[in-house]
């Protein structure tokens, strides 16, 4: 069984609505809360995020797992990065990741989000 989309998007909804990205433990926490299923933080997000940016790079919405990052780095794993059209490749430097992930973030606060995915 994998994460269901249209729950991982609810708990990203209410993050961007609330301005903060958070870690991967913390989306298996608000997922847990959210569904009463449990997956570990490591290893069970990246494919289920990577589909739910295509979708929303289909309606021309911003990245908004972008908001999921590692606890140790503050910053998105390598996975987020090329996994849609709304997510350029991974930038080479520190100073050049950091200000792409900052432009996302902020694309994220600002877009009206729907209530419900339809896809």
């Amino acid at each position: 069984m994998d994460p269901d989309i249209q729950h991982i998007y609810a708990v990203l909804r209410h993050w961007a609505e609330a301005s903060r990205p958070n870690t991967y433990g913390q989306l298996s926490r608000d997922y847990h809360l959210r569904t009463g299923v449990y997956f570990e933080p490591h290893g069970s997000w990246d494919e289920p995020l990577g589909k739910l940016n295509m979708i929303l790079s289909s309606i021309g919405a911003p990245a908004i797992s972008a908001l999921v990052v590692l606890k140790r780095t503050k910053m998105p794993g390598a996975a987020f990065w090329g996994c849609a059209s709304n997510v350029p490749t991974r930038p080479r430097s520190d100073m050049e990741r950091l200000t792409e992930w900052n432009r996302i973030v902020e694309a994220v606060k600002i877009f009206t989000w729907p209530q419900e995915l339809e896809f």
